[in-house]
C-alpha cells in the first residue's frame, strides 16, 4: 500500500536558511541566538542541534526537534 502521507525533508543549507530568518545561527552543529550566542532550546529543554532540527511552530520560536515524541508531547500541550 501506498504512502500518501505529506513529508517536508531539507538538506542542512535549508536549515541554516530557515533558522536565519529568525536570528539564529549555527556553530559547530550547534543552534545560538545570532546576537547573543546562547544555545537556542528545543520544545523538550534540550539544546538544539542543526541535526535535530525539525521545525518551529507557526506563529512562534518553539523549536520542535525531528522525532515523534517532540510532535506527541506539542499536541499533546495544546490539549
Amino acid at each position: 500500500m501506498e504512502n500518501n502521507n505529506p513529508r517536508m525533508s531539507f538538506d542542512e543549507s535549508a536549515r541554516e536558511y530557515i533558522l536565519s530568518l529568525f536570528n539564529k545561527k549555527i556553530v559547530n552543529g550547534n543552534v545560538l541566538e545570532l546576537d547573543s550566542n546562547e544555545e537556542v532550546m528545543s520544545f523538550e529543554g534540550n539544546p538544539l542541534t542543526v541535526e535535530d532540527f525539525g521545525g518551529i511552530k507557526k506563529g512562534s520560536e518553539i523549536f520542535i526537534e525531528d522525532n515523534v515524541v517532540s510532535l506527541i508531547k506539542l499536541k499533546s500541550k495544546k490539549e
